[in-house]
């Protein structure tokens, strides 16, 4: 039995609190809001539905991060990656030698963000950061306290930062997720970053109907072939980046193949014959986390990295910039720059140290 902390109550977060319980672990979880945190004291745990079936009773639910955190082993942590360094930071004072703190999922550089976020702060403590590629469940709150899981992945890389130890203080994620794949470092978690090509085009041109708050399924209505080839290019974008760091990485065509049983040659004949997507809807509102997290905490750190390192990244730089004209912002001033993840003085190989080492 292992003693984990899930932060954040979301969709994510109660999949998974109510997964791990039901696996028998210790599991506490916090959330900000309070009304989740009474929605599951009132219901008496999780009510888990799906692939995972359950009343998942939990050891603590709070949502003061006080009664969560101390004693804990495993801090899971999935909250929006745009959220990642404030969370961090709230955490800091209960965090304690010896705890992994896995970012689920870590998007791009989230360990290297909550790195250096402590830091800044002068918190130096003996913790091993973790990133999941992406989400390891797919799943949907349907009610106060409730959660329906309508799929785990297969083959997901999670990886550990410094990637030179720490695989041992996460074990019980491989123990509950065995087809999971202990990836070399974060640079294969952060630049497999799959979320970022794909939430930010397929929003961005389906603009309109989620503007009028049109029901439509998001994958399989607004996945369409022509949507497909411009998500296909700026995946093309991350790919060489990931390259010029010595990453071989997984192309989206390569993913759908080994995280879904899907059909078809094409992405957009995989993407929406992927029976988990079925009931996922679209936005009703432009001002998506499909946006304001995926555009800074990806699309972002893409644009900068391939800056930094001379790797061009045309699609993705105006990407950024289509989202900045409408959204009236500027997404590179809060997002993952290479200044703001410490990454400014090194070159390709000292990143790759610095994954490997936690050593600039």
């Amino acid at each position: 039995m292992a003693r984990i902390a899930i932060i954040g109550a979301g969709n994510l977060g109660q999949a998974m609190a109510g997964h791990l319980a039901l696996e028998g672990h210790d599991v506490s979880i916090f959330n900000r809001t309070a009304a989740r945190i009474d929605e599951i004291k009132k219901r008496g745990g999780i009510q888990v539905e799906g692939v995972v079936q359950g009343l998942a009773k939990l050891e603590m639910a709070s949502p003061n991060i006080a009664d969560v955190l101390p004693g804990r082993t495993l801090v899971v942590v999935t909250v929006p990656a745009s959220s990642h360094r404030a969370v961090i930071q709230e955490c800091a004072p209960y965090l304690e030698d010896g705890m992994a703190v896995v970012l689920h999922p870590g998007h791009t550089f989230g360990a290297f963000d909550v790195f250096t976020a402590l830091e800044e702060m002068g918190v130096h403590k003996d913790l091993t950061f973790g990133e999941i590629q992406t989400s390891l469940l797919t799943s949907r709150l349907t009610g106060p306290g409730k959660v329906t899981v309508s799929a785990i992945k297969n083959a997901l890389p999670i990886s550990v930062f410094p990637s030179d130890h720490g695989f041992d203080r996460i074990e019980v994620l491989f123990d509950t997720y065995p087809s999971s794949i202990r990836a070399p470092n974060v640079l294969k978690t952060s630049l497999d970053n799959l979320n970022a090509p794909v939430h930010v085009p397929v929003t961005l041109l389906n603009l309109g109907p989620i503007d009028r708050a049109d029901e439509f399924l998001y994958y399989w209505d607004g996945f369409t072939p022509a949507v497909s080839k411009l998500v296909e290019a700026v995946d093309a974008e991350r790919c060489t980046l990931a390259r010029k760091l010595g990453v071989t990485p997984i192309t989206i065509s390569e993913f759908f193949d080994t995280a879904y049983p899907t059909e078809g040659e094409e992405v957009w004949q995989k993407v929406r014959s992927n029976e988990a997507y079925r009931e996922i809807t679209a936005p009703k509102s432009v001002n998506t986390r499909l946006i304001f997290e995926d555009l800074p905490t990806g699309l972002v750190a893409f644009s900068s990295l391939g800056r930094h390192l001379g790797v061009a990244t045309p699609l993705c730089d105006s990407l950024i910039q289509v989202a900045n004209t409408i959204f009236n912002t500027d997404f590179a001033v809060e997002g993952r720059t290479v200044e703001r993840m410490g990454l400014s003085g090194l070159d390709a190989a000292g990143i790759q140290e610095f994954a490997k080492t936690g050593k600039r």
